[in-house]
């Protein structure tokens, strides 16, 4: 009965990590800066250091709701930020950490001003042409409004 009881609670706890975990933009904010120099561009850069509450969401699979920023690209490539356009990142309102880039498994046209997405988080501590928060492999699961 032991090893009955045993076997079920692995089975049990395996499928319970294999779920996707609800991610929020106060736990993304567990970031702090480090100034490098950057050959490429031959300067001082501020690159991320993830902190311990941030640190476990990487590589997971992630549930995050976002407002989606108005940006100019091809394909299957988004960007939701924690905050609607007029306070986001690029408007003054937040840090980078408050934005992050999305790449879809199939393109969609969104219509909703704020969407809820399931991917697979990436923390970007070191290419700087890209965001911090990476979500690939990413589905839109709901469009809020």
């Amino acid at each position: 009965m032991k090893k009955i009881l045993l076997v079920f609670s692995f089975l049990l706890l395996t499928q319970l990590q294999s779920f996707a975990q609800d991610l929020t933009w106060k736990i993304l904010a567990d970031v702090s800066w480090e100034r490098k120099f950057n050959k490429e561009y031959d300067e001082y850069i501020n690159y991320p250091k993830f902190g311990n509450i941030v640190k476990p969401y990487g590589n997971k699979e992630v549930i995050i709701k976002g407002y989606l920023l108005p940006v100019e690209v091809e394909g299957d490539y988004i960007v939701i930020s924690a905050f609607p356009f007029q306070s986001c990142f690029f408007c003054g309102g937040a840090g980078v950490e408050s934005v992050m880039e999305v790449y879809l498994k199939k393109k969609k046209n969104v219509k909703s001003l704020q969407i809820k997405v399931k991917g697979r988080l990436e923390l970007n501590a070191a290419d700087v042409n890209h965001l911090v928060y990476l979500l690939k492999d990413a589905e839109i699961i709901e469009e809020i409004n």
